[in-house]
């Protein structure tokens, strides 16, 4: 069994229309960036203030970018009594393997709350299964959907 780490599986597609709208503000959002920036730099005759200006916000949206890719490429594997959980740091495969057996307790938690560890959506509503070992200590997280909460739920405290 395969779950997705940080969406539904299987994940729900995005219709067109969703796709295109945010595209469309996204760039409308740079645009006014780039906007700004040009009436600054021409105002004072020097290109600095469209570095200044330009600088921060390609760097968040590029941080952005690699942090939602990283996501949407985490998941979790179970086979038979092994779970292989990947998730990706700034593009950096990382894997870990439990066994079904090292779990004592799971717990949902909201998503900003300081003991999800790693990457995850902190807006309201998203919630993760956040599962411990037998000393309490951090092993995993999975978001927390019907098909995730029915498969964890004799861990569910």
């Amino acid at each position: 069994m395969k779950f997705n780490a940080h969406d539904r599986t299987p994940k729900i597609k995005t219709k067109k229309s969703v796709k295109i709208m945010l595209i469309i503000c996204f760039a409308l959002i740079l645009l006014s960036f780039l906007f700004a920036a040009i009436v600054c730099s021409l105002s004072i005759n020097s290109v600095m203030p469209a570095v200044v200006i330009l600088t921060p916000v390609l760097v968040l949206a590029i941080l952005i970018a690699i942090t939602q890719m990283d996501m949407d490429k985490a998941f979790i594997e179970i086979v038979d009594d092994v779970i292989s959980v990947t998730d990706y740091y700034f593009g950096i495969k990382k894997e870990k393997i439990f066994s079904m057996h090292e779990i004592k307790t799971a717990e949902i938690l909201i998503g900003s709350s300081m003991r999800v560890h790693g990457y995850r959506y902190s807006n309201v509503g998203y919630t993760y299964i956040v599962f411990r070992d037998h000393g309490g200590k951090y092993m995993f997280k999975v978001i927390c959907v019907p098909e995730t909460k029915q498969f964890f739920s004799k861990y569910l405290s």
